[in-house]
């Protein structure tokens, strides 16, 4: 695999020949986010953590959140998945007697997210908005 192909895949890792070095490519995006989202039945509020390709989190209702992202001329496309328990109730309004299977969520931001700026993410279970504010930028 070529480190063309990886950074396509959002991570990069290349053996310099020189020093041996290994490294991982770091994105703008890359932190860790407070996000306040809010739906048709609700609000909530999660964290979530960019970092070179990958995307994990959580929310106050104990969802977790795993999937990845590339960049590519400013924006930040990638998805997040995620499960709804059983007798749970979403913040888009949408209700689970028995648990949901994977909820694969799209998304394509910018590159910087503005924590002034409200994004519209289109769900399979109904559309919620969403502020993200920057907590955590890591070192490079």
């Amino acid at each position: 695999m070529t480190a063309q192909h990886l950074a396509t895949q959002g991570v990069v890792r290349n053996i310099c020949s020189t020093n041996s070095t290994i490294w991982e490519q770091k994105f703008m995006i890359d932190g860790i986010y407070t996000a306040y989202l809010s739906g048709q039945a609700g609000q909530a509020m999660a964290m979530f953590v960019f970092r070179s390709g990958a995307v994990a989190g959580a929310d106050i209702a104990g969802l977790t959140y795993s999937g990845s992202y590339t960049t590519n001329e400013g924006r930040v496309v990638g998805e997040i998945v995620y499960r709804m328990p059983k007798g749970s109730v979403s913040i888009t309004g949408a209700s689970f007697e028995e648990p949901s299977g994977e909820i694969a969520v799209p998304f394509d931001f910018p590159e910087v997210l503005n924590p002034n700026e409200t994004y519209r993410i289109s769900t399979p279970i109904g559309p919620l908005n969403a502020k993200f504010h920057k907590n955590v930028e890591f070192a490079e």
